[in-house]
């Protein structure tokens, strides 16, 4: 009774290509992440939760179709509005626009009397639990407008570098500030989301980084902040014991298929829990063939005994000879109760894929780009996640 219930990083209107309702153009993997975000606000419910806070990306883009906000109305916001919970959203770096003039998918939910929108920093403090409890609320800025708000602040050109020190700076000052202001406050947290320095990303790839993003420091955490909770990573961990992720509700890339999945309750003394849902099991196989082998007796070894429900990929390494000897009907048949797999073929002879897949899809087309021209680049997913990111922006 009485928690402050987090979730991070929920990304709704995420487009898959597979598994799609005719009728509703939505990928049963999209109603996987929008299911988890529902059971975290059924536990609000059930525990009597007093505040319900998503740490930015609500949605995977400024604008999603009408579909993904009906689906958050019906199953999120009208539902914690009934209950009397009290429900604050801070924009993400998905969701939140480059120019502050513009709207948001976000702004939807402003007629709500129960909800709160946070697309600029803010303090706030509520009664919990009977004890004051004090809030610093620093939805995201993106890196360009950080470095336009220092230019502008100190009337000059400064290179990129320079503006992040000043912007630290400011904002250590403006967290201090607030800290202070929250006078008579039994508590006070941070709710942000941004990267902190020493953050750990998910298991392989990093798909969540933005190139470029402002990342907080330590030291930019005053002593009275008693607990600090950030969205953006989608990895659940803890720094420097008073700095949490929540992490995402749901496996979004396949980068986080070993991570634990859910949200994040605190308590009115500090204290916090980290409550785990079920997620969407996700198996990588790797199988190198060489020549005489049997390709596909090798492949269906390799595959786990239990596919039911589960996503599957299938990364297979072999001889340009063997490719027209791999049977993919009996592959197909092996893993026919899986929820979703897909088979991606590399040549060990040549460094690309053995074959060309003709596409007019935009974002495949980008991610194809992308693959060709930062190849061996350290930020390479980063890089193309932001650019297929502002794509399906550019787009809706």
């Amino acid at each position: 009774m009485h928690e402050i219930v987090c979730v991070g990083d929920v990304h709704e209107g995420l487009t898959f290509d597979f598994r799609i309702d005719p009728e509703t153009g939505i990928s049963e993997r999209a109603l996987d992440l929008h299911g988890n975000f529902a059971k975290a606000a059924q536990w609000a419910m059930e525990h009597q939760a007093s505040l319900f806070c998503i740490l930015g990306d609500l949605f995977d883009r400024t604008h999603v179709a009408p579909v993904f906000r009906e689906l958050v109305r019906r199953d999120v916001i009208e539902p914690l509005g009934k209950a009397g919970i009290e429900v604050w959203i801070l924009a993400g770096n998905h969701d939140q626009p480059r120019r502050a003039a513009r709207s948001t998918s976000l702004d939807d939910f402003r007629g709500y009397a129960h909800v709160r929108i946070f697309r600029d920093p803010k303090a706030e403090t509520r009664t919990i639990g009977g004890r004051k409890v004090g809030f610093i609320l620093l939805p995201y800025l993106h890196p360009e407008e950080i470095v336009e708000q220092i230019r502008e602040k100190l009337g000059k050109e400064i290179p990129r570098e320079e503006a992040y020190e000043a912007a630290r700076r400011v904002w250590k000052s403006w967290i201090q500030n607030r800290a202070d202001d929250l006078k008579g406050a039994d508590l006070r947290i941070l709710f942000g989301h941004f990267e902190m320095q020493g953050v750990r990303y998910a298991s392989t790839t990093p798909p969540e980084v933005v190139p470029h993003d402002f990342t907080f420091t330590r030291d930019m955490l005053p002593a009275s902040v008693s607990l600090a909770v950030f969205g953006h990573i989608h990895l659940h961990q803890t720094l420097f014991d008073k700095v949490v992720y929540t992490g995402a509700p749901e496996r979004i890339d396949w980068g986080e298929r070993l991570d634990p999945k859910g949200f994040v309750a605190v308590r009115a003394d500090g204290t916090w829990s980290f409550v785990e849902l079920p997620a969407r099991p996700m198996e990588k196989v790797e199988v190198t063939v060489g020549m005489g082998e049997d390709a596909t007796r090798r492949v269906l070894e390799a595959l786990p005994k239990d596919t039911a429900g589960k996503l599957i990929r299938v990364e297979l390494r072999l001889p340009d000879a063997l490719r027209a000897s791999l049977d993919e009907r009996k592959l197909s048949e092996r893993l026919r109760d899986a929820f979703h797999c897909e088979l991606r073929l590399t040549s060990t002879e040549r460094p690309r894929i053995t074959t060309d897949e003709f596409t007019m899809d935009p974002t495949r087309l980008l991610a194809e780009y992308v693959d060709r021209n930062f190849e061996g680049h350290p930020r390479k997913d980063a890089i193309k996640a932001e650019a297929q990111r502002l794509l399906r922006e550019a787009l809706t």
